[in-house]
């Protein structure tokens, strides 16, 4: 496999020159609208002795090998350049292939750090040496010059292009640095109001991450947004995973000139023409958005609840918003950019005086996947795959905010699912064929107590999610009690709650009424006899050598199309066409010899189509 993989990326730089014309926009002119289904993301970690394609299947879910999931649907890894340069760029080109073949779409990768020679000799910071990479300034393009379009001595552009034409078609959005904001100086938060602030100085280079003028990461992205574009330009350039709008406010107010980042004729534009995607990290426990200061008290007033934290989570987008918005990027003056999230939680112990607890961690997940839908976040990752530690030998929030418990030197497959990770695949499970629709939701009228969506798939179905608003501090209890339209003739509601996903227990209501507490309930309008009917479909194992299982539980008739395809489109098998089944359990195998690659189980019937990705080797 890698010399298969080491022969095309030697027979593509080649012809590389030949194959691109070099992006001739840029996100000032347009952005390409996300049409993409919403991610329920994971950021990977390291935990060993675990492979990051068996983190990738616990957080799936692979269900012929008996693992259930976490419901996690796309992934965020990083693809360092230190990594890549020491490995080799094809290293992990197959696990990102079996990402796909066991159905991640639309993953983020995160990019930059520099290997020794790669990177920058100069102290902008007093003994901090810079992180960024050298010769930025080098030109970006030589027109093939050295074999290919990139000019080699660019040592960014270099490590992007070779990465870039590799890795493309596993990843939707490239995210440039994690955290260049990071704040070393205690600067980054503060308002015009107080000296020393971001929004009125450029960071100096000691304040944070970078290490270096905020011009470079400016010309970081410009490049990206060459390279990028122009190998892959339905994807997306992403302005790294900030935490402070006013580093936002410094890349749309300076362009890449070194020259103290100056408009010129050579530095043309400024930040916010590099890229399209916006990711943003929030924590809404340690940003401030919990508490408020009162000088009557003369102390914080507190509001450690689930609720209170997604309205923080939002709150720090929609600062985002507005910060883009006086640089123009509001959609009249130039193109709004997609946002999403890439890092989020809060913990399930309390730590100091911040929020923690299983149930409001739980609860705010939940009601923070669906707030991402409602207003416009296209993804949302959460930190993190997995516990740092054990829950008594925590030291600090970030220790306890993974899907999993402690892997570390836990040995693969002995996972065991936190109780956010199980409310996790149930949200995921429950809404990830739906789409948020406003205009059902408005329909429902919610009063002010209560907060949630409609949601809706191809086949016009509707789900929802509703719950009663957290309040007070410290406090996950609420109630209220909502009644779905008259008109709607409701003969009942099937209700789930977080467990759903481990224990598959369904109650149903009779009539439209249902009294509603702070932890979410899932919501399908219908009957008792149709409680929980759903249709199974399974093709494994994946990845197979030689035969392929297929099966398939119908919870009632169904005329059926079942076929197996390759990647490129063609037809392999046909197992049912337009064929009426009863209700029950079916088993098929398939025995044909094929080659390596990927193939795709399809499962259609009137109102569903169900897709299996599986990755065909011939690896012992």
């Amino acid at each position: 496999m890698k010399k298969y993989w080491i022969l095309l990326a030697v027979l593509f730089f080649t012809e590389a020159p030949q194959l691109f014309a070099q992006v001739n926009y840029t996100a000032n002119d347009q952005v390409r609208p996300y049409v993409e289904d919403f991610s329920y993301g994971a950021n990977m970690g390291y935990f060993p002795p675990w492979k990051d394609e068996q983190l990738a299947e616990i957080a799936i879910g692979i269900p012929e090998k008996g693992l259930t999931g976490a419901g996690v649907t796309s992934l965020r890894p990083a693809l360092f350049a230190h990594f890549l340069e020491y490995y080799g760029y094809d290293i992990r080109v197959p696990s990102f292939q079996y990402y796909d073949s066991i159905g991640y779409r639309n993953n983020v990768v995160f990019v930059g750090y520099p290997s020794e020679a790669q990177r920058a000799k100069v102290e902008h910071c007093p003994g901090h040496r810079s992180e960024m990479f050298a010769n930025l300034y080098t030109d970006i393009w030589d027109d093939g010059a050295n074999g290919t379009p990139v000019n080699d001595n660019n040592h960014y552009a270099l490590y992007l292009y070779k990465m870039v034409s590799l890795y493309k078609d596993y990843v939707k959005v490239w995210e440039i640095w994690n955290e260049p904001d990071f704040d070393y100086s205690g600067k980054a938060w503060k308002p015009k109001t107080i000296p020393d602030n971001w929004w009125e100085a450029d960071p100096d280079p000691c304040d944070y991450a970078i290490r270096a003028p905020a011009f470079e990461y400016i010309r970081m992205l410009r490049i990206s947004w060459e390279v990028i574009k122009t190998l892959d330009p339905d994807s997306y350039v992403a302005v790294g995973g900030l935490g402070f709008p006013s580093f936002m406010d410094v890349v749309l107010r300076n362009t890449d000139n070194p020259d103290e980042g100056k408009t010129s004729k050579d530095f043309p534009l400024k930040g916010g023409a590099y890229f399209d995607l916006m990711s943003l990290h929030s924590y809404p426990h340690i940003d401030g958005s919990l508490r408020d200061w009162s000088d009557e008290v003369g102390g914080f007033v507190y509001k450690r609840h689930s609720d209170e934290a997604v309205r923080g989570m939002l709150g720090r987008k929609e600062e985002f918003v507005e910060v883009l918005a006086r640089h123009g990027y509001d959609g009249n003056t130039y193109p709004e950019k997609v946002y999403i999230i890439t890092e989020c939680n809060i913990p399930r112990k309390a730590f100091s005086d911040f929020i923690g607890t299983e149930e409001a961690q739980r609860n705010f997940i939940i009601k923070a996947l669906v707030a991402c839908q409602k207003n416009a976040i296209e993804q949302f990752h959460i930190y993190n795959m997995a516990e740092v530690t054990t829950y008594e030998n925590a030291k600090n929030e970030y220790d306890l905010m993974g899907l999993f418990q402690k892997l570390k030197d836990v040995p693969p497959y002995q996972q065991k699912l936190n109780t956010v990770g199980a409310s996790y695949r149930t949200t995921s499970d429950f809404l990830k064929s739906y789409a948020f629709d406003p205009v059902r939701t408005q329909a429902l009228n919610l009063p002010k107590t209560i907060e949630g969506g409609a949601f809706k798939n191809n086949a016009g179905d509707f789900r929802y999610v509703l719950w009663a608003m957290t309040t007070a501090d410290q406090s996950e209890k609420a109630s209220a009690i909502f009644s779905f339209p008259d008109h709607w003739k409701t003969p009942g509601l099937q209700v789930r709650n977080w467990e759903y996903s481990s224990n598959k227990a369904n109650r149903f209501i009779p009539g439209n009424t249902i009294t509603l507490t702070g932890e979410p309930a899932f919501i399908q309008i219908g009957t008792e006899e149709n409680l929980g009917q759903e249709i199974l479909f399974n093709c494994g194992p994946n990845p197979f050598r030689e035969a392929l299982s297929l099966s398939v539980y119908l919870p009632k008739k169904e005329t059926v199309n079942l076929t197996v395809w390759d990647h490129q489109g063609k037809l392999i098998k046909t197992f049912a066409a337009e064929e009426k089944w009863k209700p029950g359990s079916y088993q098929f195998q398939l025995n044909q010899k094929l080659p390596a690659g990927i193939y795709i189980c399809r499962l259609e019937t009137k109102d569903r189509t169900l897709i299996r990705r599986i990755l065909k080797t011939n690896q012992p």
